[in-house]
């Protein structure tokens, strides 16, 4: 039974105040924004909102279905007691078979458009029995009013509709005070004493402001509970790609140690078989010293493999450690890369590859390190000897582009397919993954070469095809800076060339 509240006109003011008050302070603790829908999921959220509020609106259709046919038992086998109440009886009757009509309707048009596979209308179909569900309780209000003094089944129908439907604050406030704004005149034009109106009409906005908060808390509750699951998969996508990658870095580790291992054990046994080799041509009666000299020059060759390995993973933790340095001077470029060059043209062309070395300018003066830079262009000239069979080119070109100095390093050996490409710079990653491989690297030195070019701020690519060669192009900065160096700065590295050239070509055969 509704309860009668009477209010002063003193009173009626503060108490409607502090409501208010206790009302917003309800309204901003459960309908607080937690969850906010990004662009990227708003298309799926209002999918999924959709299929969810269909799915309930279906459960609530049932449940209105047995609750109209109860009341219409109840209108016929007790239709005599209500004799005294009038047309309330007649239209509640004819209400509850109107009812009946429009959820059947509903439910036999839901059937056909899951049997045709169509949801373009389901939003539509969820706005349609929301509203049969609220206007068939404002109509149950209002006759109930005349037979029993009560309106609680529009409150139980607004409350019912926002606690089970998930509705926007735009699409709960509408609805609500749509409803409320029909109630309030139906009331008006039912009831006539002052009181008893004023009392309804609290009542009602009462029950209109908790379903709103209700109805909010509900959508932002479901919002946030779908941006959870989302951010839930991500994170369990990112862990899985996540795995993935380690598991390809535990392959990319155990391929490296093995590599490793036999980059390491090669030379130790050559070296130790040379030594024993001299040790047995010492003590023999028949000493030879072409073959002394044969041993002690695998021995040196194979030392200075070593070496080179050794040097390679002492820089590539430098650089991972953040503590390698370059030291940038002003020199001219050109002559840097030629004289590299020229230095192992006779070495190279021992092996019948003819080198050419190429370029558009005659001097060009940048900030750079030389020391770095020779070993850069020594490194990619070994891979090009490597990989390229006799009677075969390298070509080294100079050439300036848009503040950039070009140096290119072209051979015509076997080339690198499309898959390779992407891994190339890769560390540990060689062409010649076969375990009796034909030419002997660890895998670093393209990897350290691409980091000894981006710490000059430059970047360098690679073009291949298969069967037919490779090119790999580093480009520099064309910078200056205020140069400091001394000159004999750069003898010292003429004098270091020779060595660098034996420890960078170390591990190619003759």
């Amino acid at each position: 039974m509704d309860i009668m509240v009477k209010y002063s006109s003193d009173c009626l003011n503060s108490d409607a105040e502090r409501m208010r008050r206790m009302l917003k302070h309800i309204n901003e603790v459960f309908s607080s924004k937690s969850g906010v829908i990004t662009e990227e999921y708003k298309k799926e959220f209002e999918k999924t909102k959709t299929e969810t509020n269909l799915e309930r609106c279906k459960i609530m259709c049932k449940m209105l279905l047995g609750i109209d046919l109860a009341l219409l038992v109840v209108d016929v086998l007790f239709k005599s007691i209500f004799t005294n109440k009038g047309n309330a009886v007649v239209n509640l009757y004819y209400g509850h078979i109107i009812s009946l009509i429009f959820i059947c309707l509903w439910l036999i048009v839901m059937k056909v458009n899951e049997k045709n596979n169509n949801h373009v209308r389901d939003n539509l179909m969820c706005y349609v029995i929301i509203n049969i569900v609220i206007y068939w309780a404002v109509f149950m209000a209002l006759n109930s009013l005349n037979l029993s003094g009560q309106i609680s089944a529009y409150f139980m129908g607004i409350l019912g509709v926002s606690i089970c439907v998930y509705l926007t604050p735009l699409e709960s406030y509408s609805i609500l005070l749509t409803s409320f704004i029909i109630f309030i005149c139906g009331l008006g034009l039912m009831v006539s004493e002052n009181t008893i109106l004023i009392s309804h009409i609290i009542n009602s906005f009462i029950v209109i402001i908790v379903s709103r908060i209700a109805s909010r808390a509900s959508y932002y509750n479901f919002l946030k509970n779908f941006m959870n699951k989302k951010t839930i998969l991500e994170s369990k996508n990112e862990l899985e790609a996540t795995n993935l990658r380690l598991r390809e870095y535990e392959k990319l580790r155990t391929d490296f140690f093995a590599n490793i291992s036999h980059e390491l054990r090669t030379p130790v046994n050559v070296i130790y078989s040379a030594e024993q080799m001299i040790d047995v041509n010492l003590k023999s009666e028949n000493f030879e010293q072409e073959k002394l000299n044969k041993y002690l020059k695998m021995i040196k060759q194979n030392s200075y493999r070593l070496i080179r390995l050794i040097n390679n993973l002492i820089d590539i933790s430098k650089i991972d450690a953040t503590v390698f340095e370059i030291k940038r001077v002003n020199c001219d470029i050109v002559s840097t890369v030629e004289n590299i060059t020229m230095s192992v043209s006779d070495y190279i062309e021992n092996r019948n590859i003819l080198l050419i070395f190429d370029t558009e300018v005659e001097e060009k003066v940048i900030a750079c390190d030389p020391d770095k830079i020779e070993r850069i262009v020594l490194n990619l000239l070994s891979n090009a000897i490597k990989f390229t069979p006799k009677d075969g080119e390298i070509f080294v070109k100079l050439y300036l582009k848009e503040n950039q100095v070009c140096i290119s390093v072209k051979d015509t050996g076997i080339g690198i397919s499309e898959e390779m490409r992407e891994l190339i710079f890769d560390r540990f990653i060689q062409v010649d993954k076969s375990i009796s491989r034909s030419r002997e690297g660890s895998g670093i030195g393209l990897s350290l070469v691409k980091s000894l070019v981006e710490l000059h701020g430059g970047s360098v690519q690679v073009s291949s095809v298969l069967g037919q060669g490779s090119e790999f192009i580093f480009s520099l900065p064309d910078v200056l800076i205020e140069d400091t160096v001394k000159d004999n700065y750069f003898s010292n590295l003429s004098d270091q060339r020779v060595d660098r050239i034996n420890i960078e070509f170390s591990d190619i055969y003759d």
